[in-house]
């Protein structure tokens, strides 16, 4: 009579069928897991380079007009940028506006009231004590030497010059240089922002420095200065190791491969490539644009 059990080689055959079986389910459980880890790290890019690439546009569309240039750290002077412009660092001049109330002044010239002798120019409704009050609120001081005038022109295409003012009386407002051309329209502005990648610019500064960053996230971390002023003397400009440095920073991004600014049929447009690595090396990567009117 045969005794009832199982055989070495039906064993031998088992153990292997279910070692197969565990191999493949683990494979898929793997491949599964990495899938589910890659479209949340994708969700993750996504979300955080649309709200830096929204911040950009929000303090772009203040802009002062014909204020945007680009150039490349060590460039002795800045380029208007355009659909060939190969820069590294965008910047801009912000307007004043943005922190004053209707009536404080009007951003319009009197043309006929205006003295071009003495660089006076007549402005109605722009009151003395209102900017003064309104500069010492957002700067903790005030000193006219912080501020300065540019010119829209005709349909906000005119001259890019800053001229550095002062007011003694109000509707009054004296013009610092010559001007070729004196426009109807004009904004004051307060301080410039400037935009660009770790990798691009000098990572020696003070300000970059004191984030404590480590030297392999700073190259892929895009950064956003303001609260300096590059029309001046002598000149700012932003997180340099300098007496005169007034820039602060924060940051807008990480994993940030790439960023570009190019002028386009009128509009700005700006590009992000972010870039992150998952387990096993696996590289998640994404492309977004937003274009700035």
């Amino acid at each position: 009579m045969k005794r009832p059990g199982f055989t070495l080689i039906e064993i031998i055959i088992t153990v292997a069928i279910t070692g197969i079986l565990s191999v493949g389910m683990f494979k898929a459980f793997e491949a599964i897991t990495l899938r589910s880890e890659k479209a949340k790290i994708l969700s993750t890019l996504s979300i955080d380079s649309q709200s830096a690439l929204d911040q950009i546009s929000i303090l772009l569309y203040n802009r002062a007009p014909m204020s945007v240039s680009g150039y490349n750290l060590g460039d002795a002077a800045r380029t208007s940028l355009d659909s060939s412009t190969n820069k590294k660092i965008i910047e801009w001049l912000g307007l004043a506006s943005e922190s004053y109330e209707t009536g404080d002044y009007s951003s319009f010239v009197d043309m006929n009231r205006s003295d071009y002798a003495s660089k006076t120019l007549y402005t109605p409704d722009t009151n003395v004590a209102a900017i003064q009050t309104t500069q010492t609120a957002k700067w903790g001081s005030f000193s006219w030497n912080n501020m300065a005038l540019i010119f829209s022109g005709t349909f906000d295409e005119g001259n890019s010059a800053t001229y550095p003012i002062s007011m003694s009386t109000n509707n009054q407002i004296v013009i610092t240089g010559t001007p070729a051309t004196i426009y109807e329209k004009y904004n004051l502005i307060d301080s410039a922002y400037a935009v660009a990648r770790g990798a691009d610019i000098d990572q020696t500064a003070s300000c970059i420095t004191a984030l404590g960053l480590s030297a392999s996230a700073l190259d892929n971390t895009l950064f956003l200065f303001y609260d300096y002023r590059p029309w001046k003397t002598p000149t700012e400009s932003f997180c340099a190791d300098s007496a005169n440095r007034i820039g602060k920073v924060s940051i807008l991004a990480t994993n940030i491969n790439a960023f570009r600014a190019q002028t386009i049929n009128g509009t700005i447009r700006l590009s992000l490539d972010v870039n992150r690595t998952v387990r096993g090396g696996n590289p998640v990567r994404l492309s977004k644009q937003k274009v700035v009117f």
